[in-house]
Order: C-alpha cells, then structure tokens, then sequence
C-alpha cells in the first residue's frame, strides 16, 4: 500500500487549502440555506400591513367603525392629506396601502349605491392586499347586517359586525403519521450539499492526480516493482476514502447544527437523505476522475472545478427551485444527476409510508444518479487508456519545476 500511503502524505500536504475551503462553504452553505428557507416558512404568523387613512368624509357611525377595525388589525402610518405626502409615503415604501374614503361615502353607503374607496396598494408583497380584504369584510358584515338587521340603528349594527370580526378561531397542529415533518433549514442544507461535495471532492482527486501524472514521477513509478494495476487501485482507493471522509464531515456538520430541528423526524428519511448525498458523493468522484485527465496545472484545475459544479448546480435546481426554471432549461436538467439528486431529497422528506410503492419514486431517482456515475467513469477510463498510450503523453505535462 505504497501508494496508498503516498495519496495521503499529498492530501496531508494539501490540508491548509481543505480547511480553508471546507471553511468557505460551510458558511456559505448556512448563510444560503437559513436564507432560501425563509421563503419556503409554512408556519402560520399574521401580518400588520402598514396602513395610512385619509378621511374626507367626516364622523359617522360605519367610518369610524371601518377605521376602529382596521386600526386593530393593522400598523397605522400618520399622513398629511395632501399628494405630495401620499406620493412620497408611496415611492419610499413607508406604507404597504393607502384607504382615502372620500366625502359623501357615508351616505352614499346607507342609501345602497356606495362611492368607490379609493385605495393605494403596493403590488410588491401581499400586504396590499391582506388591507384591501380587512376593508372588505367589514364592509360587507356591515352591509349583510343592514338588510337582514331591518330596524336596527347603524350604532348597533357595527358593533354587532365589529364583534364578529373580533372573533378568532383556535388552531391547533396534529401529526398524522409517524414522522414529523424535516425542518426547512436542514433540507436547504443537505440541497447546498450538492455544490460543496461536488467541489471539494473534484479539488481532492484532481490534486492526488495532478502529482502522479507528472512526467518524471509516472516515468520513475514505471519503473517500480509494482504493477500499473496496483497502482491505479491503490490511488482509486485513496480518492474514494478522501471522497468519503469529506461525505461524513459535511453530513456531521449538518446534524450537529440541525439535529435539534429533526426531533419527531423517522431516523429511516435521515438516513435516505445521507445515502442520497453519498450517491452524489459517488458521482463527483467519477467526474473528478474523468477531468483528471485533462487538468495539468492548479489554473485549470480551479476554471474547470467552478465551470462544472457552477452549472450541475444552477441547471439541476440547486440554487434556482424548479419551478423557476423554464421547460427547455428542464428538458436539459433531466440529463444531469444534480437534478435527480434533488428529486431523491424531495421525495425522501415527503414519505408517510416505507413500502416499495412509496419509495420507488426515490429509488428511480438513486438509480439514475448512479447511471450517470457509472456512465462518466466508463469514459473516463476510456479517455484515460487513451491519454496513456498517446505519443503526446509526456509533452503534455509540466514538471514542478517547469511550474
């Protein structure tokens, strides 16, 4: 195991640089993560839209009772009714919606043929909007206790329609099934996987392979009494055990920062995610073994690492959701195993059941990332019998000292 143990003086040689970059992107990882997961929060919070009211029409029973309702539900912003100031609440954002009920609403409301409201609404967020649906369920409580109240004066009808409005119902979570639900910010985390395992094992391999090719060593090891066999085993040995250390780093990194987050989760998704992430684990070593052969210096190496990882990632829906992506962009997508590695994570955190119609979906996603696997390192044992055998071999590399 010669070799073997020369594979790891070179990582131990390289481990400054592996810290550095495992360093990196854990924090990119964590920063991407806990942000791309706040946008897919399912937990319940209701929201106070920032509100301004601009009355024109005086003092009466069903406006005050609009603007009492509104104030209870809503961030009141103080504005002077003029349209500069509207204007500029406007453009600047300081408001998320603008009521102005304009002179002779009141009225108009009893007699059945009410003025518009006007309203000023921001089409940027839901804000807007949540204000425009306040105005109108109260405008309508209002309006269906007016013909089914008869005689009621409007002092009673908008306090009955203000207790109604007033009422809350109580919510209360159930869990069906065995498993809680996985956590957001871990499932954005192990999604993020897919670009740091996909870099830091291609700088790995291709910084064991970048040693063995040099001319005068491969020239010199030919010359040994160890058969060429030997040695590509032992140097394939070496990559997949650096290749499985980095997997085991990055998915106990994981659990240590989010295994409070999974208490509930069935241990059988956790540990279908990690074997989704060792499939992509296995492929990145296939394609870091097929660019091996054509990277001879650290400048290449790190232009080929960013060009590949960068487009498996944004072109499989690791940076970008799928439902971002346009129908060409995904026809593309179904021929690369960042996309399937997605599919595997998605259908393992929405499992209820374990039996084999529930996880085929799963399991067809694993297969096709280990096809492409199997696909990339067939041709880059191909290319590389190729490579070895060509006259232009040994004029094709650089020595250190030529470095």
């Amino acid at each position: 195991m010669k070799v073997f143990k020369a594979c790891m003086l070179v990582i131990k040689h390289h481990y400054i640089s592996y810290i550095i970059n495992i360093s990196i992107f854990m924090v990119i990882a964590i920063v991407i993560s806990g942000f791309m997961a706040e946008q897919f929060d399912l937990d319940f919070l209701a929201v106070r839209p920032n509100l301004a009211i601009v009355n024109r029409d005086g003092e009466s029973p069903i406006v005050d009772g609009l603007i009492m309702h509104l104030r209870e539900n809503v961030n009141e912003v103080e504005l002077d009714d003029n349209r500069r100031s509207l204007q500029d609440a406007t453009f600047y954002h300081a408001v998320d919606y603008i009521l102005i009920i304009p002179q002779g609403f009141h009225n108009s409301f009893i007699t059945g043929e009410p003025k518009t409201l006007e309203t000023v609404k921001t089409t940027q967020t839901a804000r807007g909007f949540v204000a425009d649906s306040l105005v109108e369920q109260y405008l309508n409580l209002v309006r269906v206790y007016m013909v089914a109240g008869g005689d009621k004066n409007e002092e009673a009808i908008v306090t009955a329609a203000l207790h109604d409005l007033s009422n809350e119902a109580a919510v209360e979570k159930r869990l069906f099934g065995t498993s809680a639900p996985v956590d957001p910010v871990f499932i954005m985390y192990i999604q993020m996987l897919n670009y740091i395992l996909l870099t830091l094992v291609f700088l790995s391999v291709t910084n064991l392979t970048m040693v063995f090719r040099r001319s005068e060593l491969r020239m010199r090891n030919l010359c040994a009494p160890l058969k060429p066999r030997s040695q590509s085993l032992q140097q394939i040995l070496a990559c997949a055990a650096m290749s499985t250390f980095v997997w085991i780093l990055l998915v106990t990194a994981g659990v240590v920062m989010y295994g409070g987050n999974l208490g509930g989760v069935d241990t059988r998704i956790i540990m279908l995610i990690f074997l989704n992430c060792f499939v992509i684990t296995i492929f990145a070593l296939a394609l870091a073994a097929l660019a091996s052969n054509f990277i001879n210096n650290s400048n290449v190496q790190n232009a080929i690492a960013n060009i590949m990882t960068l487009a498996l990632c944004f072109l499989g829906g690791v940076f970008v959701p799928r439902y971002m992506l346009s129908d060409g962009i995904l026809a593309v997508s179904r021929f690369l195993p960042t996309y399937w590695n997605i599919i595997a994570l998605e259908r393992a955190t929405e499992l209820t059941s374990f039996d084999a119609s529930a996880l085929a979906p799963f399991w067809q996603a694993i297969v096709m990332q280990l096809t492409f696997a199997a696909a990339v390192f067939c041709v880059s044992l191909v290319v590389g019998k190729h490579i070895n055998q060509s006259e232009r071999f040994n004029n094709s590399m650089r020595t250190e000292l030529e470095e």
